[in-house]
């Protein structure tokens, strides 16, 4: 329904899911399918909708995933730049703005403005941005609530260089009988005596 409402499209159009938030979407004309592209990432609040044109032999388990939500705040913001689109300027340097929170949006609470992002985690990540207006600019620090694991080699979230599967491949061999026997082996070891600390 939130697509139907942004999308003018002249004719019906499809939208069959593939698993793990892919979706494929067919249109009844080439006009419709191109005001689509042209339409780029759809903010669907609190979420994103990123297009992109599906290759031959298409397979979802080997898409990387670079993007994830996360919310930041913007420490020590003054109060005349608590204006919601002010806050989602600042904020879209560091990602996509989707949602900023109750408390930032009502002015509850002055002193660090709360904002959810959608952050591709295979560009640069801010911790101080520069603020700037006509004769004037502050930079404003840039804490973010919980930040992935991102693996720069394979382009995946939830685990980094050190342990990539594709760079280091686990060793699945058959175990050796001796060394199944050692496993099973126990070692002596030398008995503590309790010391009170």
């Amino acid at each position: 329904m939130k697509l139907q409402k942004q999308w003018k499209t002249t004719g019906p159009w499809t939208m069959l899911s593939l698993g793990k938030g892919y979706y494929e979407f067919s249109f009844a004309s080439e006009n419709d399918l191109r005001s689509v592209w042209a339409f780029g990432t759809v903010s669907l609040k609190p979420s994103v909708l990123r297009l992109f044109e599906r290759t031959k032999d298409f397979n979802l388990h080997n898409q990387p995933n670079t993007h994830a939500h996360v919310w930041v705040r913007l420490m020590e913001l003054p109060q005349e730049y608590w204006i919601e689109r002010t806050i989602r300027e600042i904020a879209s340097v560091v990602g996509t703005s989707l949602l900023i929170d109750n408390v930032t949006s009502k002015c509850i609470f002055g002193r660090n403005a709360r904002v959810l992002v959608d952050m591709n985690f295979s560009k640069k990540i801010f911790h101080e941005l520069l603020v700037e207006r006509e004769g004037f600019s502050f930079c404003v620090e840039v804490a973010y609530e919980w930040l992935l694991v991102f693996c720069s080699h394979c382009q995946n979230l939830s685990h980094n260089v050190a342990t990539c599967c594709w760079l280091y491949p686990r060793n699945e061999g058959k175990v050796s009988k001796e060394n199944s026997i050692k496993g099973k082996k126990q070692i002596p070891t030398s008995k503590q005596d309790w010391v009170p600390i």
